[in-house]
């Protein structure tokens, strides 16, 4: 006699050879009314900025969280890579909605050299390529302790936003 049959394990080319589903259509009731498909989406539409534009602060729509989208715009900016590592850890320390970092959360110049293991004279030097490139704004402080040093505002370039807005899956029109 022979040894029992044990179930066979399925293998990759078994799927092929699986029956196709059947379509809606071929299993349709008769007088059952097909469910409306959504209208199209619109294609985003980018506007054509010019250069003192495209690096002027872009201005959020009313269900864009500041975050998310400068998380986005800054990995898809062609800056140097401590530049990007610089202004992620701002982006940790500001506000969620606005970009604003609040008086009790400015860093020194070396609290982020700590913080992202670079050098200061590196942390300057990325600093000074987001403040050129219209991704951090520097603030006076008036009547603070730390009048001194300029308090950072974070913010997004409005061609670098339009860029985000273009990548992003389209939504239906309403």
């Amino acid at each position: 006699m022979s040894a029992p049959a044990t179930p066979r394990t399925p293998t990759p080319s078994d799927l092929a050879r699986r029956p196709r589903p059947a379509s809606p259509s071929q299993d349709a009731v008769p007088g059952a009314t097909a469910t409306p498909t959504p209208p199209p989406a619109r294609p985003y539409e980018r506007r054509q900025l010019s250069a003192e534009e495209a690096v002027a602060p872009g201005k959020l729509k009313q269900k864009e969280q500041f975050r998310r989208i400068f998380l986005l715009a800054l990995r898809r900016s062609h800056m140097h890579p401590h530049s990007r590592l610089v202004g992620h850890d701002l982006m940790w320390r500001a506000n969620h909605a606005t970009g604003r970092i609040l008086a009790v959360a400015q860093p020194t110049v070396e609290q982020l050299a700590s913080a992202t293991g670079l050098t200061t004279g590196q942390v300057e030097v990325a600093l000074a390529n987001l403040h050129s490139r219209g991704w951090l704004h520097y603030r006076r402080r008036q009547a603070e302790a730390r009048a001194d040093r300029p308090a950072y505002s974070l913010a997004i370039p409005a061609g670098v936003l339009e860029e985000v807005r273009a990548l992003r899956p389209n939504r239906p029109a309403r």
